[in-house]
């Protein structure tokens, strides 16, 4: 038996469970195999009725944030196997309009999407040794687009297809680009306002951005990136966070200012 075909069947072996679902993708569970077991591009099985492994790197050296390679050209009934190296990354579903967002936002009654979930590890890239795997079958040729929901992860470049053209309006490069001007990343069932807050809070920093995350979640109109501009017809205006504090001596000459006028005003009531 060929190194290709011992791979895929240690792989097989060490699967707990498959399920098939509906439409575009069959989704094997995860698993956890030696990297060794199957860690070429592709790892195509040469004995009669084995099948293709499409293998791509979920993260890249010294953590980079990449699909590698970013394009998978698979046929109907291959598996594409996502190998997950160190930091925290994930894999998902979305559409070629609305990269950084699950599929089923956009498309409510897709019920086959696949997402990974988030494959904390240690497993170094391009060493040998334990690695978590998430792997689907391909049922056709139509494009697939993933992201990794992970912070500004998709933001940065880290998006990936199947079976992408390699020229038009719908590349892979195209999609990256779309995807570097999204304005938030989500996991599937995630709450899209509340991750929009939460970018705004890590990406402007100070009181300014927290209030205008803050408004963002809660619907007050008025409120942009630019800080916390809502208006508001009652109560009176807040002091910002980082304004200077008023030194003592003006705060008693205040003090006994009020106190005259207050006497004055007194005086001619009587």
């Amino acid at each position: 038996m060929s190194s290709s075909a011992a791979g895929y069947a240690a792989i097989t072996a060490a699967a707990t469970a498959t399920t098939v679902i509906s439409s575009t993708i069959e989704v094997t569970s995860t698993l956890t195999v030696a990297a060794q077991a199957a860690n070429t591009a592709s790892a195509t099985a040469a004995a009669a009725g084995q099948e293709t492994v499409h293998v791509v790197q979920v993260g890249g050296s010294n953590g980079t944030t990449i699909f590698s390679p970013n394009n998978v050209i698979a046929a109907a009934g291959d598996l594409v196997q996502f190998q997950f190296n160190a930091k925290n990354h994930s894999v998902v579903q979305s559409t070629f309009d609305q990269p950084c967002v699950p599929i089923q936002n956009v498309m409510p009654n897709k019920t086959d999407a696949f997402f990974s979930g988030f494959m904390a590890n240690n497993h170094t890239f391009g060493k040998a040794g334990v690695q978590l795997v998430y792997t689907i079958r391909v049922k056709d040729t139509k494009p697939i687009w993933f992201y990794c929901s992970q912070a500004k992860h998709c933001q940065s470049g880290m998006v990936g297809a199947i079976n992408a053209a390699a020229s038009g309006n719908k590349t892979v490069q195209a999609f990256a680009a779309l995807a570097a001007g999204a304005a938030v990343n989500l996991s599937p069932g995630e709450n899209p306002a509340a991750a929009a807050a939460s970018s705004a809070v890590a990406s402007l920093g100070g009181a300014s951005s927290i209030a205008t995350a803050t408004a963002a979640v809660s619907g007050v109109a008025g409120a942009t990136g630019g800080g916390a501009t809502a208006a508001s017809t009652s109560g009176p205006p807040l002091q910002s966070v980082n304004a200077a504090p008023g030194r003592f001596a003006d705060a008693a000459r205040s003090g006994m200012a009020g106190i005259a006028y207050a006497v004055i005003a007194a005086f001619f009531m009587l």
